[in-house]
């Protein structure tokens, strides 16, 4: 069936490029109406709908004055009783004709009105089925509509036990990520009991999508749509075979990340090689002549970068990492931890860097786990007179099986140990080892009080938006064409003035004016308040700013912000960043996708693989290393926060 074309009004929101276009298309309708008119195209009724949704909007064209646009409003009030005859008439007897008659550009608007007015009570449940049986229906239009779901429920269930779209529309519903809640409305005729087998049948299609395939192998099984292991394994499967009997046709740009250690005149370097790879190179002789303890902790911040200079983990994955594409066309799970490329590649480095080191130290008589052990033994009490901590790593000849489950399980008791000091002073051996209590990274709390924060409200997102964003549009004018990407670009190496910009941008910097993000010089140029600015850039790069690393006019800044609500303070040992990405390797608690290290150790379904157990191992001491710098921040913060207080 080919849907008739219509070239109609349609109203998509007030920030469609073409509303003009459509306001004008409107305004011929609207000075033509008839309210005796007879309708009898179920196009022409649609279009005076999203006629009415246009007017009602509030947009209206530069010449209409207030008397015309007050005219228009009233005679679109008078469209509902068009609407009510239309769709009061549809019965058995013409619903076929009409739903065939509809075109593609209005067919989601016609299931609203069909709903609004009732009409589905004229048309009979197997008229209904009849309609539902033809190749072209449209089932993810007629599932948004709740109100109809339930009085069509046999028939949609019935249709939906049997059609070829069932699968992805359980998947874009109970497993798919979202930007607003997916409105599919399931029948209650259909048990979620039944979804494993439709899904079953899908996986094993030559015809299944890949990215459908992936969302079900990394799936966590829940009421409304319990998935079964055998499924997930099956749809891996399918996901490691995929492109074996299909020809590749698209572009493939491919990238790699090597990690060295060589006697180099620089500690560390990089260079690009052949084929999109990248090389760091770090001087082994710096290593080879720094073995002592605090030292090689310390290499994890200063040589490797693992952290920045307020001690954030530079390993998780931030919003402002991920590329246009990333953000908008990939396909990810409801419960899905958000990476792109640049946290897979730093997540490769970071591990090789453990590794490398470990390799290095092993081989001269250094255990980077009694270094661990070190820092809590005897550094927390020499420095800090913190005493009573206890680390036990895994001894020199254990399985690499043992050393993760001992690594994971030490871990745990570490972070219990500190929780208990903070909260008592002390550790209490015989309180601590009554503690049975999984350890949960957002439950955790330091010494320091409102350590983190993050942004709050609409206006600090829309000022990040807006100065950092590529996709902001404010990036590009006239004379500097694509120079530039970004807004903060921009103004940070052109002179710039308000009318360089066209009047669609000149909106949102007007707007960055009224909020004293920008502001107009004497000589006629827009300037940035770099100080708002430097904190929202660390924001955004960062999700989160730590106000105790912050001074005069930019600390006075985060208070008054945290005051009027822009930003929102936590008391927590970790980031929430730093909380995600924990919960992302060591559990699935959180993240569908997650590497679930600790517990996999913890309930032996560890793989076999020995080189697989290996790196699992470097990840874990990679997170202790983590760990480690995190309580030793709260201990030095600590103690400057008592001095400061002294003075």
């Amino acid at each position: 069936m080919m849907r008739p074309e219509y070239d109609g009004v349609k109203f998509y929101s007030v920030y469609d490029w073409c509303i003009k276009e459509h306001l004008a298309k409107a305004d011929v309708i609207l000075e033509s109406y008839d309210e005796n008119k007879k309708y009898i195209d179920v196009n022409e009724v649609i279009e005076l709908y999203n006629i009415q949704k246009l007017i009602n909007s509030g947009v209206n064209l530069e010449e209409w004055d207030e008397e015309k646009i007050a005219h228009y409003k009233k005679l679109c009030g008078s469209f509902m009783k068009v609407f009510g005859k239309f769709f009061g008439q549809i019965d058995d007897t013409n619903f076929k004709q009409i739903c065939q008659s509809v075109c593609i550009g209005y067919v989601e608007d016609f299931w609203k009105l069909f709903v609004k007015f009732k009409a589905f009570k004229n048309v009979s449940g197997q008229m209904f089925a009849d309609y539902l049986s033809e190749p072209e229906t449209t089932l993810y239009m007629l599932l948004q509509q709740e109100e109809l779901v339930k009085f069509y429920d046999k028939e949609l269930a019935e249709i939906l036990r049997i059609s070829e779209q069932t699968p992805r529309l359980i998947i874009d519903k109970f497993l798919k990520k979202h930007n607003q809640e997916c409105s599919y409305n399931f029948p209650k005729e259909l048990s979620p009991s039944e979804y494993e087998g439709i899904l079953q049948k899908y996986v094993k299609l030559d015809t299944a999508n890949l990215n459908d395939l992936q969302l079900l192998a990394h799936s966590q099984s829940s009421k409304e749509c319990p998935i079964s292991d055998k499924l997930r394994l099956a749809a891996k499967r399918e996901c490691d075979t995929y492109w074996e009997n299909r020809p590749f046709i698209g572009v493939q740009i491919g990238y790699g990340v090597g990690v060295e250690f060589a006697d180099v005149p620089e500690i560390k370097s990089a260079k690009r090689l052949e084929n999109n790879t990248y090389q760091v190179t770090y001087d082994i002789k710096w290593l080879l002549d720094n073995l002592d303890y605090p030292t090689i902790l310390n290499n994890f911040r200063y040589v490797f970068e693992q952290f920045d200079d307020c001690w954030r983990s530079a390993l998780v994955s931030v919003k402002s990492q991920l590329g246009v594409f990333e953000r908008v066309l990939s396909t990810r799970g409801i419960k899905e931890y958000v990476k792109g490329n640049l946290f897979n590649i730093g997540e490769n480095i970071s591990t090789m860097q453990v590794k490398g080191c470990y390799d290095i130290l092993k081989h001269n008589g250094v255990r980077l786990e009694d270094v661990l052990k070190w820092f809590f033994e005897e550094y927390l009490p020499q420095e800090f007179g913190a005493n009573g901590f206890r680390f036990n790593p895994p001894s020199e000849g254990t399985t690499l099986v043992e050393k993760c489950r001992t690594i994971a399980s030490e871990m745990d008791g570490v972070l219990k140990q500190f929780r208990m000091y903070v909260q008592d002073g002390e550790i209490d051996r015989e309180l601590f080892e009554m503690s049975s209590e999984h350890i949960i990274f957002s439950s955790l709390s330091g010494f320091v009080k409102e350590k983190y924060a993050y942004g709050n409200s609409s206006d600090i997102q829309r000022e990040q938006f807006l100065l950092f964003s590529d996709q902001s549009l404010l990036g590009y004018i006239e004379k500097t064409q694509n120079r530039y990407n970004r807004f903060f670009d921009l103004m940070m190496h052109e002179n710039v003035s308000f009318s360089d910009f066209r009047e669609h941008q000149q909106e949102n910097v007007q707007w960055l004016i009224e909020h004293d993000i920008v502001k107009e010089n004497s000589d006629g140029y827009l300037e940035l308040n770099i100080s708002k600015v430097f904190i929202l850039k660390d924001l955004y790069e960062h999700d989160v700013i730590c106000p105790q690393y912050f001074d005069g006019e930019l600390k006075n800044i985060i208070d008054e912000w945290c005051r009027n609500g822009d930003l929102r303070l936590a008391d927590s040992l970790f980031s929430e960043p730093e909380q995600d990405y924990l919960n992302y390797e060591l559990n699935k608690s959180s993240y569908s996708n997650g590497l679930d290290l600790r517990n996999k150790y913890a309930h032996s379904t560890y793989p076999v693989d020995e080189k697989v157990q290996f790196m699992d191992y470097i990840i874990l001491l990679k997170i202790m290393i983590l760990v480690i710098t995190k309580i030793n921040e709260e201990f030095c913060l600590r103690e400057q926060i008592e001095v400061t207080s002294e003075k």
